[in-house]
């Protein structure tokens, strides 16, 4: 057993930590994550945040952030994948007391090589799984895709989940994203027999506009909830303000 550890941390393997606790499916064996009914989620904190993470019961941290705020050398990923005992105590610390989070949205580009946006997918998975082991939190799983290609691999491992999220902060100001998320949304309304919830981070001021974009998913019985964050109040505000509906 020893001498298996020593081998693990030799190859920088100590991942297997996370991918030994859970099924692997689809062609691309992409870990197993589940969800299963939670309550209202009624506030997406920030992960750069940290002081809003409790602000109140039900808050859900997220990742929907440019990359650079919360993957750089010094990680999450990185203090799972070179098992660094240091940054994982202070990740434990500083998720101390967050009951939900939505996994990690390590961003996916159309112009990219394909097995890039895999391997984002991926990391967000075993991140996921790390945040559960660690901190007993629930993780809502992401869906995401840069393309269609992505597509058929992004629901793999999520086949038992009640509720999901989608990031539709990036295709709000690009038609052709838009298209392709829309198209994901109504992928997986007809994928996950089990949904009943669909999670999502916007920050537009105009909820409307984002339940018209989910009308597929409404149409099928999906309960869609935009919870408020720290932008769309900001949003929000500023356009109380330019309208003058405020003085």
């Amino acid at each position: 057993m020893r001498r298996k550890n020593n081998l693990k941390k030799l190859l920088n393997l100590s991942l297997l930590d996370c991918t030994n606790l859970t099924p692997k499916l689809g062609e691309l064996d992409m870990p197993y994550v589940v969800c299963k009914n939670i309550p209202d989620i009624d506030y997406l904190a920030d992960y750069s945040r940290p002081g809003s993470y409790h602000q109140t019961q039900h808050t859900c941290v997220h990742f929907c952030e440019y990359d650079v705020h919360m993957d750089g050398v010094d990680g999450l990923w990185n203090a799972i994948y070179y098992d660094v005992p240091k940054w994982k105590e202070y990740y434990r610390e500083r998720f101390q007391g967050v009951r939900y989070f939505i996994a990690p949205d390590y961003s996916k580009c159309g112009d990219v090589p394909e097995a890039e946006n895999l391997y984002r997918q991926f990391r967000s998975r075993i991140v996921s799984i790390w945040l559960v082991m660690n901190l007993q939190s629930i993780v809502i799983p992401l869906v995401s895709c840069a393309n269609r290609q992505g597509m058929e691999y992004m629901l793999d491992g999520m086949d038992d989940c009640e509720v999901v999220a989608f990031n539709a902060k990036g295709p709000m100001g690009d038609a052709e994203q838009m298209k392709i998320f829309i198209d994901s949304i109504k992928y997986t309304v007809d994928r996950l027999q089990h949904l009943k919830r669909i999670i999502v981070y916007s920050t537009s001021p105009d909820i409307e506009k984002v339940y018209r974009i989910f009308d597929y998913a409404i149409a099928a019985g999906i309960d869609i909830q935009v919870p408020d964050n720290m932008l769309q109040t900001r949003h929000r505000i500023q356009g109380r303000n330019r309208d003058g509906s405020n003085e």
